[in-house]
């Protein structure tokens, strides 16, 4: 491999995470078998579509810029994060939970673990777009201490909606503390 990655697991500082019921779910860095399963999270989020396509993630799992993390509770998988890392910061590209496991922290925990990896690569601010109707999101960044940015209009290409730009200093998202701590 002439440029090998820039991330591997022992950057991985947790590999659990406790649901608000006190089960167990794993996380670890996705792979190309992790692929069909970013796929269904996907269509489970997003009324059966799958906003980056088999194409587009088998894309970023093969960057070495760019790393997913996944998550699976009993095996089933459940959230994942994917991060385009960038000169100074970490970039969410994607982040989604399967309904049934939203509101148990695990974005928060997902971008945390991010971050975590942004830092041990000198990375200092983490950075995100979210569509402007998605309220529920915006809220969610914005209690975890993302400030807003910019509008970029038209951005989304599936019917032009406008995205907001919003970043956060690593170092604050370290000091946010409202998820199930792991073991």
């Amino acid at each position: 491999m002439l440029f090998p990655p820039l991330i591997d697991k022992s950057m991985l500082s947790q590999t659990q995470f406790i649901l608000r019921n006190n089960e167990i779910a794993e996380v670890h860095f996705a792979t190309e078998a992790d692929l069909e399963a970013i796929i269904q999270i996907q269509r489970e989020c997003y009324d059966g579509q799958a906003p980056w396509g088999r194409i587009a993630v088998h894309s970023e799992l093969n960057k070495r810029t760019s790393f997913f993390l996944i998550c699976h509770h009993i095996g089933l998988p459940i959230a994942f994060i994917g991060v385009s890392l960038r000169h100074e910061s970490v970039h969410v590209t994607n982040i989604a939970t399967i309904p049934a496991y939203q509101k148990h922290g695990l974005a928060t925990f997902l971008m945390q673990m991010a971050a975590a990896v942004g830092k041990q690569l000198d990375r200092t601010m983490m950075t995100l777009e979210v569509r402007m109707s998605n309220e529920g999101a915006k809220r969610l960044y914005r209690k975890i201490g993302f400030q807003d940015g910019r509008i970029k209009r038209n951005y989304y290409h599936n019917n032009g909606e406008d995205a907001l730009d919003m970043s956060i200093s690593l170092d604050k998202l370290d000091e946010y503390h409202d998820v199930q701590q792991v073991k």
